[in-house]
Order: C-alpha cells, then structure tokens, then sequence
C-alpha cells in the first residue's frame, strides 16, 4: 500500500477536515489529490477483502469521484453504477464520468436508472452494495431493503453520509439494523453491515 495511505496520515487529514469544514473532502482536496483519500468502507473492503475478486454496486455516482476509488485500490471485477444521470445537466455529467472512468471501461457497467428501477438488472451475490444516492429517508430505506438481498452472505452493504447533517440516512440505517438484529459498523461519516 501507498505510505500516503497509512492510517496516522490519513487521520490527520480526516480530523483536520471534520473539524475545520463542515463540507466534506473540500479541506482536504487542498491538501492531496481527491483519489488519495479512500473512504472508510472502502478501505474495510481493501483491508478484509483484498484476496478477492469483488463484485459491487455504487448507488448514487455523480462524476465518479469514489467509484474511481474503489476501482483503483480494490480488486474490482465488475462495478454496477447506478445514477439516472437526469435531464440536460445530467447528460453532461455523466458524459463527462464516462471520460474519467475510461481507464476501467471493461469493469464497469453504467444503469442510468433510478436504483429502484434498476434493482432487476443486477445480479444476485454481490460482494457489496455502497449507498449513496438520494439521502432522504424513504429512498435510503428502500435501497438497503432492496438491495440487502442481493449480496451474499459475509458481503456488505453500506454508504455514505451518516451524520448529523443527513439525519434521513441515519434514520434509515439504524431503522434497518434494529428491525433485522444487525451489527451497524462504521468509521466517519460511512456506514457498513455485513450479511451473515
């Protein structure tokens, strides 16, 4: 692994970032490059997983900040990545995620479909699901409820943005974990739980 990516370094800049600006990432992208910093549940998966060949799904894509993450450090073998990508707006974005993830064309499959939508088209046994589309209650809800299904066992399911500022993400996670007796896992603002 990179000595950039050594947890003392990485904490630092994390911390430094929480405390400093509520906006995440933006402290630290002055410091290094945006694909230096490899989320918490990425890094679990890097960590717990790295003899594996990985099939995932990203809910939630944008320009493909993290994707590109999660397919530069982890043994990625197919990346499902759902975002309707809509109207003219999301045209041009998603123009433009197709170009920066060009290098990794042959491991990914774009589904611009609402992930409701798209849940269908997705294979059974996935290795993990990561949450990261809408974050209003309902929709963070029903991704995990539809999605959970889909990984196999010892796979995870997790996203992003569980804090404060998001209580609807929050809301919906812990709902999910009580109702079925799961172990939430977590670091910053990612979440995880692991299927038995």
């Amino acid at each position: 692994m990179p000595n950039f990516l050594n947890d003392r370094d990485l904490k630092l800049n994390i911390s430094t970032l929480i405390i400093y600006n509520s906006k995440p990432y933006s402290f630290f992208k002055k410091i290094s490059p945006w694909y230096w910093f490899i989320r918490p549940m990425t890094k679990y998966l890097l960590n717990n997983y790295s003899n594996n060949k990985l099939i995932g799904v990203e809910i939630g894509v944008e320009y493909g900040l993290n994707a590109k993450t999660m397919l530069k450090f982890l043994s990625i073998e197919k990346l499902f990545l759902i975002d309707p990508y809509k109207d003219k707006l999301g045209d041009e974005c998603f123009k433009q995620t197709k170009i920066f993830l060009r290098k990794y064309s042959n491991k990914i499959i774009f589904i611009r479909k609402s992930s409701e939508s798209a849940v269908n088209d997705i294979p059974n046994n996935l290795d993990f699901v990561y949450i990261d589309g809408s974050h209003e209650y309902k929709f963070v809800k029903k991704d995990i409820e539809l999605y959970y299904d889909k990984i196999k066992s010892g796979g995870l399911i997790g996203g992003h943005d569980f804090w404060a500022d998001h209580i609807g993400v929050c809301k919906a996670v812990l709902e999910f974990a009580n109702e079925n007796k799961l172990k939430i896992n977590g670091n910053l603002t990612d979440w995880w739980i692991i299927k038995k």
